[in-house]
């Protein structure tokens, strides 16, 4: 495929929605979350680690994050408030003397893997690593190959924690459980074979930071900041409220309305994980906390953040982006934004091999060095070009022409159009 030409790039984005529309549409939600966790051998050139934290009644990191989204609950909307879960995580680490297939090392106990791990680690950078699915889907055996291409280049260590999963598990238990994990590395509980991580040294990966004083297993902690976040392909918007989800639906993978989402239609197969109990009209939450900033963190106050890096293709959720990068610019944060010409959301996990993939990674660990280094980055938005790679530039003062007051009813308004279906309600009274 040439990927220098936008016509051939839409082409595999077609064949690629096409694919995606026919599981939706068919496959039940947990049948598809099964088929994203089955845990695989651990193999190829990665050390990887398992340790469980156990829940503390010394902890008020729970709390704390209730207080922080009823404070924005604005509206007042009914949500799940999750209890505190075990954390089930996984350290990565480059195994320099493995090959490709080289099969795990046998009778080595998670300790000793930790051991080997952290020899062959010459940072002292940590990387949490909060990774994709559409807060329904995977765990960190999917992440396993980003994560050990990660910690060799960088030559760190990546943190993954296996977050609860929708719509069994609604906000904000996965914002719990990436909040905890971040956490972990700063005050490591029982259980957890690493030392404190100082946040000057941690990079943070999709996960609004929270500003809040912390007591975690025993341990008080004040709010710091991680060195940086870099974002690939976030998700800043989940209502899908601004123009770019139908203008760019030609060039991303999921261009269905949301009156047309494939698991609110009535053909739709039933699961025991959805329709959910009782009934709501989106996976992830209620469809008035959809707005919320710590769902949608386009709604947010960026004021005081760390640097921002965000790289998105020419996807739906573009607008939503930079939306958030004019925000956290206009308030005084470091932030660069790139957006790739006529790539689909996630496009460097479906097009590994395009040069634009290889242009992406090697500017974000380039990022990621640079933050641990406390590098200044001077903020600059660009779009990159398909035919040359080619950064054009882009004014932050005109990425997109409303201002935050209008971003937020622009999203309130639209968290009305998602509506539990009536087969959804009729299921229910027939339970």
């Amino acid at each position: 495929m040439d990927f220098s030409n936008p016509q051939h790039l839409q082409q595999a984005t077609k064949r690629l929605r096409d694919a995606y529309l026919q599981t939706a549409r068919t496959v039940p939600i947990s049948t598809q979350q099964a088929a994203s966790l089955r845990e695989e051998p651990v193999s190829g050139p990665v050390w990887v680690t398992k340790f469980t934290v156990a829940p503390s009644s010394h902890d008020n990191s729970r709390a704390l994050l209730l207080q922080l989204i009823d404070q924005a609950n604005d509206k007042g909307v009914t949500y799940n408030r999750p209890r505190d879960a075990p954390l089930a995580c996984e350290w990565t680490g480059h195994r320099s003397e493995a090959g490709k297939d080289t099969p795990e090392t046998a009778g080595l106990s998670d300790q000793e893997k930790f051991l080997r791990l952290d020899a062959e680690t010459k940072q002292p950078l940590a990387i949490l690593y909060l990774y994709g699915g559409s807060l329904v889907l995977n765990g960190p055996a999917n992440y396993r190959r980003s994560a050990g291409t990660l910690a060799k280049a960088t030559a760190a260590k990546v943190l993954m924690v296996r977050q609860r999963l929708a719509p069994q598990h609604p906000f904000p238990a996965a914002l719990l459980d990436a909040f905890q994990a971040y956490l972990t590395l700063l005050a490591p509980p029982p259980g957890a074979p690493h030392a404190p991580v100082p946040p000057e040294s941690i990079v943070l990966l999709r996960l609004q930071r929270q500003n809040a004083t912390i007591t975690f297993h025993g341990h008080n902690l004040s709010p710091e900041l991680p060195a940086g976040m870099a974002l690939l392909s976030p998700v800043a918007d989940i209502t899908n409220a601004f123009p770019s989800y139908e203008r760019n639906a030609c060039w991303d993978i999921f261009p269905v309305p949301v009156e047309k989402l494939p698991y609110l239609e009535s053909d739709h197969p039933p699961c025991d994980a959805w329709p959910a109990h009782p009934p709501r009209a989106h996976v992830y939450c209620e469809a008035g906390m959809l707005a919320h900033p710590l769902v949608s963190p386009v709604a947010a106050d960026w004021t005081g953040s760390c640097p921002l890096w965000l790289a998105s293709g020419q996807e739906q959720l573009v607008d939503a982006t930079r939306v958030l990068a004019r925000t956290a610019h206009a308030q005084g944060v470091s932030v660069v934004l790139q957006e790739y010409e006529a790539m689909p959301h996630i496009f460097f996990q479906v097009h590994r091999d395009a040069p634009q993939t290889r242009k992406l990674m090697a500017d974000w660990v380039k990022t990621i060095l640079a933050f641990a280094r406390k590098k200044k980055i001077p903020s600059v938005a660009a779009t990159i070009r398909a035919r040359d790679l080619v950064a054009e530039p882009m004014d932050f003062e005109t990425l997109v022409p409303w201002t935050q007051a209008e971003v937020r009813g622009m999203m309130w308004q639209k968290t009305r159009d998602y509506k539990v279906p009536a087969h959804h309600r009729e299921l229910r009274s027939a339970l």
